[in-house]
């Protein structure tokens, strides 16, 4: 094998590991901030609760959580 041959390969290994790392220490998703959300929507809009609830529940989707019913 020539060395543009080594090079790449070292290349591709290194941009593997690299993806690797980022995911793996991608962690656990913080979604308090769908229950700050939820509380100042409940707050602001008349007849909140058919609304706000199905925000919370997007925002916990969107944010990869487990989604839950907010808590009252």
């Amino acid at each position: 094998m020539s060395r543009r041959t080594y090079r790449l390969t070292a290349l591709a290994l290194g941009a593997f590991g690299f993806s690797a790392a980022l995911t793996a220490t991608a962690g656990i998703p913080n979604c308090d901030h769908c229950v700050h959300d939820y509380y100042l929507c409940r707050e602001n809009t008349p007849d909140a609760n058919p609304s706000c609830v199905e925000q919370f529940f997007d925002c916990q989707v969107a944010g990869r959580c487990e989604p839950t019913l907010p808590p009252d």
